[in-house]
């Protein structure tokens, strides 16, 4: 190979590792309150709607991936709510962003849905 395909590959490589986003695990400590397993998901910092990003219903301390969906055109996605259960863990994930986990608990007289702010992975 010669040294100036060698240096063209190199200075490529590097382009390459700039160019690319550490994703973070974020995990909401506290437990958010909604009256349904829906909401609607935004980019952090711009509020624009997230589409097609993945939310994931898991077991007990995101050990299990039990359902899963996608947002839609605005950002919005839905689950049917199992009856017997009223915490869930969800994890929230989308190419380029920090993946988000968070505890809900579903209380039917709560006043919204819930919201979800993803940040851009850095």
């Amino acid at each position: 190979m010669s040294a100036s395909i060698s240096k063209l590959l190199f200075v490529g490589l590097i382009l390459c590792a700039r160019c690319a986003h550490a994703t973070e695990l974020v995990e909401q400590k506290r437990v958010s309150v909604s009256r349904s397993l829906s909401g609607q998901v935004a980019v952090f910092g711009t509020d624009e709607p997230a589409s097609g990003v993945t939310i994931e219903l898991c077991s007990p301390g995101w050990k299990q991936v039990i359902r899963s969906t996608k947002t839609d055109n605005n950002g919005h996605f839905s689950f049917e709510q199992a009856a017997k259960s009223k915490l869930f863990y969800l994890r929230v994930s989308a190419a380029g962003m920090n993946i988000y986990q968070l505890r809900v608990h579903i209380d039917k007289h709560a006043g919204q849905e819930l919201n979800i702010h993803l940040s851009v992975a850095t």
